[in-house]
């Protein structure tokens, strides 16, 4: 049986330090509105880079916030986009080639599929999925940088990849949660992929961007060129904990205590620093309350950001991808809200860096507005996308049985949908 296509969007946010729950809908005139949020603690279910640890405590949050997102929405949800990250993700760059066979050379929606299906014949181990396969752009006869070649003239086709591949255990795990609270998955979307569409623009992807989202237990990176992503990266254990634990260490005192000093007082530049500023240290069972000042926290916090940053650029050197970063980095998540963190970005990677706040949407927008939320945001804006293309070719949502989603050449068609 064939569904109607809704306009509703259900996205799930995956991740060690919480489940994020969004419900959107989009109107006639493509306006995305946000009419429900709900949250929950995953209780150490998910560990790292969102690896399930513990699938009885991730099923019930996941219950617990579409419970609250969809009371708040007063609709169910059925069908959802997962936003998920995993360790050992990897990401490849890959070329493809077929020639046109067609009498006229005319390049038609079946020839894209060939040479897609030609780029991604690489050799992948048997415990990885593919997860994304992105047209980065086409070449007919060797005419390059081509989006769209649909109804053009010629005898050789080329098309540039972007593939993404993860473990297939995480893929699983996170299919074994989802059904226990009877939910369908529409689409995994990597955390990266999601953070891109809430907070880059549409000129950063197209003169060259590096997206920096730091969770708690990760960073996440992406570089995106000619408005297509070249790189996506998970670094772990790159993340705010780390900076939490070197201020327990530092200060000696509980690890809550640190995490409450690094979110109130933290600052990763000397900029932002008053001369003689001090700050107040709880009380704790060893010690009593005392003064310090807030240069220390900056002497803690400082050598750790640069730690992660360097690490990320020398990646990307040894990759040769910091040419294409031109237009400066963009820094999301949880951990992007540390005082000076643009400023000791840009002194590291000697290019200009702004906070990427997500896009804000009508209705309840302003719940989703701190980078902590960039990946739920993204999730939206994705699900919102395929609907308007869906809407357009009269796709019906939940046409064909639910394995699609794991077949690689109805992957293959979704990225035909999606770009073309």
């Amino acid at each position: 049986m064939k569904l109607e296509l809704s306009n509703l969007i259900f996205g799930i946010e995956i991740s060690s330090t919480k489940i994020v729950a969004v419900v959107a809908e989009v109107d006639e005139n493509n306006v995305i509105s946000l009419i429900g949020v709900g949250r929950a603690n995953p209780n150490n279910g998910v560990r790292n880079a969102g690896v399930i640890v513990n699938i009885d405590s991730v099923s019930a949050a996941i219950n617990d916030a579409t419970l609250a997102a969809e009371m708040q929405a007063g609709q169910p949800g059925k069908y959802v986009i997962i936003g998920f990250s995993s360790t050992n993700v990897e990401s490849i760059n890959s070329n493809g080639i077929v020639a046109i066979s067609n009498p006229d050379r005319e390049i038609k929606p079946n020839d894209i599929e060939r040479v897609i299906e030609n780029a991604k014949t690489i050799q992948i181990p048997l415990d990885r999925e593919i997860i994304h396969i992105i047209p980065q752009s086409f070449l007919v006869d060797n005419q390059d940088e081509i989006k769209s070649p649909i109804g053009m003239v010629g005898r050789r086709l080329e098309c540039k990849v972007h593939i993404i591949t993860c473990p297939t255990s995480s893929i699983q795990n996170i299919e074994r949660c989802i059904e226990r609270s009877g939910l369908e998955i529409e689409n995994f979307v990597l955390q990266n992929i999601a953070a891109s569409k809430a907070v880059l623009t549409d000129e950063e992807r197209e003169l060259g961007v590096l997206m920096l989202d730091i969770g708690a237990e990760t960073t996440k990176a992406s570089v995106y060129h000619k408005q297509y992503p070249h790189y996506n990266n998970i670094y772990n254990p790159l993340g705010g904990n780390l900076i939490t634990n070197d201020i327990m260490v530092g200060l000696k005192i509980p690890v809550a205590i640190a995490e409450k000093i690094k979110v109130a007082y933290g600052v990763a530049h000397e900029d932002y620093l008053e001369k003689g500023e001090t700050i107040i240290i709880p009380e704790t069972a060893s010690r009593k309350e005392r003064a310090i000042e807030r240069e220390i926290i900056l002497s803690i916090i400082k050598p750790r950001l640069e730690e992660m940053f360097l690490t990320i650029r020398n990646d990307l050197r040894q990759k040769k991808l910091l040419d294409k970063i031109t237009s400066g980095i963009v820094i999301t998540g949880g951990t992007s809200q540390l005082v000076g963190i643009t400023e000791l970005a840009s002194d590291i990677f000697n290019l200009p860096a702004r906070i990427g706040f997500p896009k804000k949407f009508s209705g309840l927008g302003d719940q989703l507005l701190s980078p902590d939320y960039a990946v739920a945001s993204g999730l939206i804006v994705w699900g919102a996308e395929k609907y308007i293309e869906e809407a357009a070719s009269g796709i019906k949502k939940g046409d064909g049985d639910s394995s699609k989603k794991r077949n690689i050449f109805g992957k293959v068609k979704d990225i035909f949908n999606k770009f073309f």
